[in-house]
Parts: structure tokens; sequence; C-alpha cells
């Protein structure tokens, strides 16, 4: 498989999210009494190739076998790809040195940074991809529209290149000002209303911002004695290979006394 998962198991990610917070960024590891050092990465299109150089600072000849399942990355919010490396058994005299390249194919992540490379035993941390596609979600709002919670956020493509994200909505979500989480049902592109659970695909052209919408679950606009939600603490969207994140969004209301719900996917 291109893609071993779509997400990581949450423990494993946290574990290893963790690590890179303790340890911090680095470029060198040991595998069986080599040295490996990671020299650099690059992200073209969706193959993302990272280049390994290896090294046997040993007396005595030195072999190696690198497991398939050993070749992963993992982005900084939590998505694992398999990889393949460019050669799987390894042999190297005292002093003896090569290159290991290592490709992912599939990846797409809009911050750049891996949380972790991995090939065999040798774990690189904070691994940041120079050029690599970085996209952010500029501003957006809330609003209710027939009794369900719609969310926009307006994302910027800073690259030459056009960008194609699957947006999943089941897996985004949204924070209240007073607490409550609202998971998503549905995307939304403009008066456009997919069916409930479907990831939907958005290109995203280069050097524009475009507008992706999700729906959650119903909720009703009086939270508390009548109250008027004025923001959302967070609203997050899951794309391929990472999130758009939003913080202190506002909620937007529709009708004479700015009280009401919209009758509109996209009625600001």
């Amino acid at each position: 498989m291109r893609r071993l998962l779509r997400f990581l198991v949450w423990f494993s990610a946290l574990t290893l999210l963790a690590a890179v917070a303790q340890k911090g960024p680095t470029n060198q590891a040991g595998m069986v009494g080599l040295n490996l050092t990671l020299t650099g990465c690059t992200l073209s299109g969706d193959t993302l190739r990272c280049t390994v150089e290896v090294s046997n600072p040993q007396t005595k000849a030195i072999s190696v076998n690198i497991t398939p399942a050993s070749v992963v990355a993992l982005t900084a919010s939590g998505w694992l790809y398999q990889g393949q490396v460019s050669t799987n058994s390894l042999r190297l005299g005292p002093g003896g040195k090569t290159t290991l390249t290592l490709t992912f194919r599939g990846v797409n992540n809009p911050s750049g940074l891996f949380a972790m490379i991995q090939v065999g035993e040798a774990r690189f941390l904070g691994v940041v991809v120079p050029g690599a596609p970085r996209m952010a979600a500029q501003d957006g709002y809330c609003f209710y529209a027939w009794e369900r919670l719609v969310c926009h956020l307006n994302v910027r493509n800073d690259t030459d290149t056009d960008l194609t994200l699957r947006l999943n909505p089941i897996a985004s979500f949204v924070i209240s000002e007073l607490g409550a989480t609202y998971t998503g049902t549905a995307v939304v592109l403009g008066e456009k209303h997919f069916s409930d659970r479907e990831a939907v695909d958005v290109t995203i052209p280069a050097r524009t911002t475009t507008r992706l919408g999700v729906v959650f679950a119903e909720a009703h606009i009086s939270n508390q004695q009548g109250y008027l939600l004025q923001k959302m603490q967070l609203v997050r969207f899951q794309v391929s290979g990472g999130y758009f994140e939003l913080r202190d969004v506002p909620v937007k209301y529709c009708g004479q006394n700015a009280d009401s719900p919209c009758y509109s996917w996209q009625p600001f």
C-alpha cells in the first residue's frame, strides 16, 4: 500500500510526537553499529524523497536487512505514510559508506513538517521539508442553517502549484466558547451540499484563496438560557496529510435582529 494508514492509533502518534518535543530535531541516528545521517528531503507533487548517508565506523563488516514496514514518515499532525528504500539489504566493510534513498508516495502535508522519518531502527525527528506546499486558514466564520452549525474557512495556497486536498468532514470538529464539541457531518462548497460522511477532493489553485465549508452536528442556537454564541474557540478541518485550524472564529446570525438561523449554505 502507498499509504499505510489514514491516521495512526492515537496512542502511538502521541508517543512519537512527544519524543520530538522532548529530544528536539535530529538528523543523525544509529542502527546495529552503523551511523546514519539524514542529509535532506524534497517534496515534488505528492512524492517525498529523503536521502540518508550510511557509514560503518566499526573494524568489522556489518550486514543489515531493512524491512519494508520500517520505512515510514509521520506528519506533525499524526498521519503515517509507508515508503520504500532503495535497497533492503546492506553490507558495509570497515569504514564503508553508502547512500539510501527513501521514497514516499501519495503524501500531502500542508505544513511541510514531519515529526519523524524512519528507516529500519533509525529515527530522524522534526524534519522540515524545504519548499513543501504550505497552506493555512486565513480567516473564517460560523453560522446556523436549518438547525445545523456550518463553518467556512478561507484557505490560502501560497505556492505556484495547484494543490488538491481531500476534505474529510467526519474527522473535523469545532469547540464552542462554552466548551461544547460538535463533529463534522458533511462538506459544503458554496451552495453545494455533499452527502453525509462523504470526503470531498478540493483543488486550491496556485496563489489563490479558496473557501472550504463543513456542516456539523445539529446544534440549537440557544445554548444556555437563550445565549447566542459569539465565537468558536477552535475550528479544525481534517484534510489529507494534515488539517486547517483557526481559533476564535466569529459566529454570525441572519434575520433583522441578527438572531435567526440562515437559509443559505453561504449567506455572508
